[in-house]
């Protein structure tokens, strides 16, 4: 009987073991690459849940300064940056960073790439100044540490390059792409993804100093190039394709843009589904195409249809969900249906100054529509976000 009962205890502690052993939270790499494939799907609500939950779990079995609890800490983190982008953003990183720097050294490469998503939170803030300063101090250190075309420096040069370009200081970030293009062919070759992509940001640059037939003449040749190499569906594919519709509008090929920016969101729905922030993005832009060519009602129904997805997807206060308010404020303006646009107009300001601060170019130009749709002879003004 004894020997009975011991069995029967035996079995029962299997199988509540077993019991414990699948309800256990989950902190695996399965867990983990799950989480990623939620967040390259566009699913972007759903990888921050399971990200956070990837980080509880991590910090009650491990430990919460435990290298994976760490990391998967810090892909939260730049998932969060990159739905919500406030203010709080370069505090949070400010903080993971210190923690990587303690367990792994401030030497490590996940500390220096930690510091760079803090130059980059500082960006995003519009904290140019101190961006630039910190990103020029860690190019210093990822040289030395990495060496000088280790893919952290090179990173980290882009976004000072970006950086350079927001500030308006144009010189400086063309000297910096050319430098990096140069690298890049060396190293890899001239149909290389890091060599188109800084082909790219130059026809980016060529825009911004009104160089519009050498913007055309160098994205044609990308567009070609990553069609062949990398595939009609690429992402990178198609953000050159909507940069080169960027370079229509202001060519004032309308037509074009508006037919380039279809096919695109057309790949992007097939491909990356309907709710994709990168298929709302181009659905967007298509949107302004459209009203550049005088078609505001169907401008108007998409803005709508892109702000109703990007309130699902985004949340309400994200700062592409933002800019579409400010847009369809602008197309709603364009119809003299002056009440709702300022509605839509003060909604886009009140967000960009809780998140951006009033000093960020988004925040200036809502700032200025609202101050026009507030005068009696309302006309439309403002940029295109």
């Amino acid at each position: 009987m004894k020997q009975f009962f011991a069995i029967a205890a035996l079995l029962l502690l299997a199988k509540v073991s077993c019991v414990a052993e699948v309800s256990a939270p989950d902190i695996s790499q399965k867990a983990y690459d799950a989480a990623l494939a939620l967040r390259d799907a566009g699913k972007h609500p759903e990888a921050e849940q399971a990200f956070r939950a990837l980080v509880a779990a991590r910090t009650q079995a491990l430990g919460a300064e435990h290298r994976e609890t760490l990391l998967a800490r810090k892909d939260l983190l730049k998932l969060e940056i990159n739905r919500h982008k406030d203010a709080a953003a370069e505090a949070e990183v400010q903080a993971l960073l210190k923690s990587l720097q303690r367990v792994l050294g401030e030497e490590d490469r996940e500390s220096l790439n930690c510091r760079r998503w803090l130059i980059n939170a500082q960006w995003d803030q519009g904290h140019y100044a101190e961006a630039v300063q910190a990103c020029r101090s860690l190019i210093l250190t990822t040289t030395r540490v990495l060496g000088p075309e280790d893919d952290e420096t090179l990173s980290t040069r882009m976004v000072l390059s970006g950086i350079l370009f927001d500030q308006g200081k144009l010189d400086e970030a063309e000297k910096e792409l050319h430098q990096l293009l140069a690298i890049h062919r060396r190293l890899h070759g001239a149909e290389a993804e890091d060599t188109l992509s800084t082909q790219h940001h130059l026809a980016m640059l060529r825009v911004s100093q009104e160089k519009y037939k050498e913007a055309e003449a160098t994205l044609r040749g990308v567009v070609a190039v990553q069609v062949r190499v990398l595939g009609p569906d690429h992402p990178d594919t198609l953000d050159s394709r909507n940069l080169l519709a960027a370079v229509f509008n202001e060519e004032e090929k309308f037509t074009e843009a508006e037919e380039e920016l279809r096919t695109v969101a057309a790949i992007q729905t097939r491909n990356l589904g309907l709710e994709h922030p990168a298929t709302l993005r181009s659905r967007a832009n298509r949107a302004g195409a459209l009203a550049m060519l005088g078609r505001a009602t169907e401008a108007e129904q998409e803005n709508r249809a892109v702000l109703a997805l990007q309130e699902r997807v985004l949340g309400a206060e994200n700062p592409e969900t933002l800019g579409t308010c400010y847009n369809l404020a602008r197309r709603l303006n364009e119809q003299k249906k002056t009440p709702e646009a300022l509605s839509y107009a003060q909604r886009a300001y009140a967000g960009q100054m809780k998140l951006l601060g009033e000093d960020h170019p988004d925040t200036r130009s809502s700032r200025l529509l609202v101050k026009q749709l507030l005068k009696p002879e309302a006309k439309a003004c403002g940029e295109e976000k």
